[in-house]
């Protein structure tokens, strides 16, 4: 049960998205949404033309008034809606001050913007979001597209992990009732099979590795299926073999899914995984929105 959401906003088009799905979800659930500016800590310029630094300053102040106003005007709309808002504005980085927010209110959940839904763009994960993976201790909501509310069609990653699990529960709070729940397992021959392979079937049997390598993963899927079955979606467990990111980012560009969720592992999370990660690599390309769920 979500009970404080927290969103980063910055005025621009990928924050309006992640503060519009924030909100919906917070509706959704009856939640506390706390709204993030994080103001700049830039020193002031101290050289240069008086009559040119003076400008600059007019300038900045306008920026700022223009923000205080529409950040203003973005809570009354929201209060109008009947979300329970409240807009902090603390000074800092805001990829280290929005997950700083986060931990300090206990929230279970924070929603950020990212560039782009296509193409290349969809590699331009930003480096607010990025620094935001990296330092939050909860779930990460990355919001792609344009549509809000709860999650239609959801599909998760698991490698039948507890940390995978949670996944799942945390997946079903963000999507709409009884709508069915796709899980998606990358299976793999073991180290060396190949080598096998290339001496035949008479000298090794190396289909019978992948016959046991499959069964094991049906009997866990068959596990995931029955232990969840409160949850009260349908849940579908599909095994493909091939390397877990080159999987999941298949299935994401082909189905139509609007949500990928998966788990990360370590207690620092995002800090501890490297560039090319199945998680990292999931966010830069997935076409849909991305949530990711820490280890307990």
């Amino acid at each position: 049960m979500l009970t404080t959401i927290v969103a980063g906003v910055d005025l621009s088009v990928p924050s309006d998205h992640a503060t519009a799905r924030a909100a919906s979800l917070a509706l959704a659930h009856h939640a506390k949404l706390v709204l993030v500016h994080a103001t700049s800590d830039e020193a002031p310029l101290e050289h240069g033309d008086p009559d040119v630094l003076e400008q600059l300053g007019e300038v900045t102040a306008a920026m700022r008034a223009e923000i205080v106003r529409r950040l203003a005007d973005e809570v009354i709309a929201l209060r109008e809606r009947g979300v329970d808002v409240e807009l902090v504005s603390p000074e800092g980085p805001p990829g280290e001050i929005v997950p700083g927010v986060a931990r300090d209110r206990g929230a279970q959940l924070i929603c950020v913007g990212t560039h782009g839904t296509t193409g290349i763009s969809r590699l331009l994960l930003g480096s607010v979001a990025t620094a935001v993976l990296r330092h939050a201790s909860c779930d990460v909501l990355v919001c792609r597209g344009q549509d809000t509310g709860l999650f239609r069609r959801p599909l998760v990653a698991t490698d039948f992990s507890p940390t995978a699990a949670r996944a799942l529960v945390h997946a079903a709070e963000l999507a709409e009732p009884t709508v069915p729940i796709e899980l998606v397992h990358a299976w793999q021959l073991p180290a060396g099979s190949w080598g096998a392979s290339l001496l035949g079937q008479s000298r090794f049997p190396w289909s019978s590795v992948r016959d046991a390598v499959l069964d094991g993963a049906r009997v866990k899927a068959e596990r995931v299926v029955a232990e969840h079955a409160s949850l009260g979606h349908p849940l579908r467990v599909e095994l493909v073999q091939g390397p877990p990111a080159t999987v999941i980012a298949s299935a994401a560009e082909h189905a139509g899914y609007d949500l990928i969720a998966l788990g990360t592992h370590g207690h620092r999370g995002f800090r501890r995984l490297l560039l090319g990660s199945v998680c990292e690599s999931t966010i830069r390309h997935a076409p849909c929105s991305v949530l990711v769920v820490h280890a307990a």
